[in-house]
């Protein structure tokens, strides 16, 4: 099995809360991984952790066997760690195209990126709504659209790892099996991580699920 993600006894949380402690996974390669579990239970701070947007107090991160734990975000994000935050983040103030552009930045870093046109022209093919709307303001948006683009946005930097924190929150049913098949329709390419409390959702995408409650996964 060829690894993609390993995550070694991580701990951490926010300055002397420790929010989650002793989680240790693998992802291999091309695999896909829920972390199930309730409000409250770290898996937001467990993600924001592995891709460096907050401290670990204890652990290690490895991203194809290297050591990426002391490494701040964009050079992670650069190394293929690849996140859909809950939330989404979009820039509701620019165009879908602006935000969509705004990966460029990356391409100095990443020189065996493929030209930024045919990436462009793969997302739209796999969400055809964005390029209807690419003119339209991101906050313009419906919820099911503004979580097509933050995926998209996240695939643009071809990661090796996608990472994904409650992709189905606030999206209606109907939004929600048209995730399921983009998302199953993407497997394969790369490794995923999928954080969500939907265990139907789960189910349907993921070779195995990992229970998480109090801070410490507690079943798999």
């Amino acid at each position: 099995m060829s690894v993609a993600l390993q995550v070694e006894g991580l701990a951490g949380g926010y300055g002397p809360l420790t929010v989650f402690r002793d989680v240790s996974l693998v992802l291999a390669r091309g695999h896909t991984v829920g972390l199930l579990g309730p409000n409250g239970s770290g898996k937001t701070t467990l993600l924001k952790t592995i891709v460096g947007s907050l401290p670990s107090s204890a652990g290690r991160v490895l991203l194809d066997g290297h050591d990426v734990t002391r490494l701040p975000a964009f050079r992670r994000a650069r190394d293929g760690l690849g996140l859909v935050p809950e939330g989404r983040h979009i820039l509701g103030t620019l165009t879908v195209l602006d935000n969509l552009l705004l990966t460029r930045a990356v391409e100095t870093q990443k020189r065996e990126l493929e030209p930024f046109d045919k990436r462009l022209a793969d997302v739209f093919a796999l969400f055809p709504r964005l390029q209807e709307r690419s003119s339209q303001a991101g906050a313009s948006l419906s919820g099911g659209e503004q979580q097509m683009l933050a995926i998209a946005r996240a695939l643009l930097i071809d990661p090796k790892i996608l990472m994904l924190d409650e992709p189905t929150q606030g999206l209606a049913p109907i939004i929600i099996q048209g995730l399921i098949e983009t998302l199953a329709a993407l497997k394969g390419r790369f490794a995923m991580l999928i954080v969500e409390q939907n265990k139907a959702f789960l189910e349907r995408l993921t070779d195995r699920i990992l229970l998480m409650r109090g801070g410490v996964i507690t079943q798999q």
